[in-house]
């Protein structure tokens, strides 16, 4: 069975936590930067309670195979906002957009995400004290500059009990039958396997991340009609063109002019948004796979 480690969350972390501040930034309008310096991580048994973890907060919850992932952020913090206790459909999607960016940001590709949520909760010490004593429990306490002051995020992982690599019953065989079995279990083993937050397990999700960087233009398109060159000509302020399309129709999401979705617009805070209705896939693409010469023909057919 899989042995998950809260010290691979920690290093998944560091590797992306520009990314991980931005993605809090764009779903909560504010949020600071963590000090992973002064990290703490260990058993659940070292956690020291105080009042940063009293009272109501933002919880997100990753389950994965076997073990469950808490990422707990106290409204003490001052960058939890208050809609977050009665989200709209705006802030739901915040919310759930926001789960899933820290579910590609925080874990390695080898740890299997069933299902991610999150959500506010107004008891967090209760809910912590429940979810610890479901299994073999480990915390990571990361402080967060603020712009207010000094907080914390708390990362915790409970491991459902049964699920590690060794069993309870083994204590009860004598010291010699235990060195034994160790010793024929780790022969049996490959060598090759790597442990959890390997570089080589690492690879692809460090290029996906620089991949994520990348920024690309985002449109979203009201109307389109085609004007004589006379009319264009004849332009000016209080003019009213009028469009083909109805007030009722969706509205194009484009990136780089190519349409990914339709949606319909909404008011968020004093700005302008899009709610997404449908996503639009690409057009299919069907390559003919054979010799050079049968896929020349067929081309030319």
């Amino acid at each position: 069975m899989k042995e998950y480690r809260i010290e691979v969350l920690l290093q998944c972390l560091s590797e992306g936590r520009e990314e991980v501040e931005a993605a809090f930034k764009r779903a909560l309008d504010d949020f600071g930067s963590l000090d992973l310096a002064g990290a703490e991580h260990g058993a659940w048994s070292n956690f020291r309670w105080d009042e940063s973890v009293r009272g109501s907060g933002l919880v997100v919850k990753f389950q994965i195979e076997q073990a469950t992932v808490l990422l707990v952020l106290p409204e003490s913090s001052t960058v939890v906002p208050n809609w977050i206790h009665q989200p709209d459909a705006t802030g739901e999607s915040r919310l759930a957009t926001l789960a899933q960016e820290l579910g590609i940001l925080l874990f390695p590709p080898d740890w299997s995400i069933i299902s991610s949520e999150a959500k506010a909760t107004s008891k967090l010490e209760t809910d912590l004290q429940v979810f610890a004593s479901q299994g073999k429990s480990q915390f990571l306490k990361i402080p967060l500059l603020t712009g207010k002051g000094k907080s914390v995020l708390f990362i915790a992982l409970s491991q459902l009990a049964g699920s590690a690599e060794s069993t309870p019953h083994q204590t009860d065989k004598p010291t010699e039958n235990i060195g034994r079995h160790t010793s024929a279990q780790r022969e049996s083993r490959p060598r090759s396997a790597a442990p959890p937050g390997n570089r080589a397990t690492r690879v692809f999700p460090l290029l996906t991340r620089s991949l994520l960087r990348i920024r690309l233009p985002l449109e979203v398109t009201l109307a389109r009609t085609r004007k004589p060159l006379l009319e264009l000509l004849q332009l000016c302020p209080g003019a009213i063109i009028q469009f083909d399309k109805s007030c009722e129709e969706p509205l194009d999401l484009s990136i780089n002019g190519h349409v990914i979705a339709r949606g319909e617009a909404v008011k968020v805070g004093d700005k302008f948004g899009l709610r997404i209705l449908e996503m639009t896939p690409p057009p299919e693409r069907y390559v003919v796979l054979g010799p050079r010469s049968a896929r020349e023909s067929v081309q030319k057919g």
